[in-house]
């Protein structure tokens, strides 16, 4: 959740979509919606702990690319932040920005399936 307001800061003002895919990835994961709001509003006070597994990583990183796209702009804050939680959680930067890529050419439209997992899968190898 952490990472969530400190994208929606990144790119500037949070706009209503992002605040309400916020809160739905918040429900997502167990949160009352008066918990998601106090979180927002102390933000500072939550500590980032790395998630243990690999759909846990990969979830957090979906959930900050979809974020980032939401008010049709991005930023190089926004990518900039996305980089370094995902090199924290152990992603490689190259497959980053091809995500990242892939991201900027949908805004505004469905990102394909599989256009993210074919990228994960892709540096697997």
């Amino acid at each position: 959740m952490l990472m969530l307001f400190m994208l929606a800061e990144a790119g500037g003002d949070q706009n209503e979509q992002e605040g309400a895919f916020i809160l739905q990835v918040g429900e997502r994961l167990g949160l009352k919606k008066k918990v998601i709001i106090a979180i927002d509003k102390k933000p500072q006070n939550l500590t980032f702990i790395l998630p243990k597994t690999d759909k846990e990583r990969n979830a957090i990183l979906y959930d900050l690319l979809f974020l980032m796209k939401f008010d049709r702009v991005v930023d190089q804050n926004e990518i900039q932040l996305i980089h370094e939680v995902a090199f924290r959680m152990g992603f490689r930067p190259t497959m980053t920005q091809e995500m990242i890529e892939v991201m900027k050419v949908h805004i505004g439209k469905a990102v394909p399936k599989n256009a993210l997992l074919d990228i994960i899968k892709k540096h697997l190898n």
